[in-house]
């Protein structure tokens, strides 16, 4: 999902994911089936901030499909061309465009641990698919957006959940008190479990809001 959002952030006004048909993956994991689910995630992104989920397509085929392939991506071409720039298009500032894109991406490893069920859920007609993630989903996950912070007062030190930490978002020195690196942190819970002492704390942050107009 990650990389959908970097390539708005480096420029691009949409993006285009190919792959196997469902039910044809040489893969154990059938990937397809994931990527499905993250796109439609994506496109759902996208219309709660406000941009156009049309930006984003996926498209299955085979490797001997090279004239569907290629009115598939003029069909996408033109409409992207339609849309326009990203955020101009939708008549939204590009700043106010940027920054959400930004904190999006920071956000990524959180929504795919929130949305983990639905993500991974193998579903073979693609029309249901489409119902599987809703803008509900999405709205929910942005409006109660919370943060991990330790209480100074009541860390010990241990360095348990340092050493737990799966992404090092955890600092400080030996029996005292940590701090947590907001930015770097997935909001993967494994401190919270881990601490034996309360210090802890799970609290609320300011919600990834829409794009609004200038």
């Amino acid at each position: 999902m990650s990389f959908i959002f970097k390539a708005f952030l480096s420029g691009a006004d949409g993006v285009f994911v190919g792959g196997c048909r469902l039910g044809e993956c040489h893969y154990l994991t059938h990937g397809n089936y994931v990527a499905l689910n993250t796109v439609i995630l994506a496109r759902r992104i996208l219309e709660y901030l406000g941009l156009s989920p049309q930006r984003v397509r996926i498209e299955f085929m085979g490797s001997s499909d090279g004239l569907i392939f290629a009115r598939v991506v003029d069909e996408f071409i033109a409409t992207v061309e339609r849309l326009g720039p990203l955020g101009e298009g939708e008549g939204v500032a590009p700043d106010a465009v940027r920054e959400r894109l930004q904190r999006l991406l920071r956000l990524v490893p959180y929504i795919k641990i929130a949305i983990r069920d639905k993500l991974t859920t193998r579903v073979e007609d693609p029309q249901r698919a489409d119902e599987l993630i809703t803008l509900d989903d999405v709205e929910r996950l942005f409006k109660r957006l919370f943060a991990y912070r330790i209480d100074a007062d009541k860390c010990k030190g241990c360095g348990v959940c340092a050493g737990r930490c799966p992404v090092n978002a955890i600092s400080g020195e030996r029996k005292k008190p940590h701090k947590i690196d907001e930015q770097e942190c997935i909001l993967c819970g494994t401190c919270f479990d881990v601490c034996k002492f309360d210090a802890i704390q799970r609290v609320a942050v300011e919600p990834l809001l829409p794009v609004r107009s200038p």
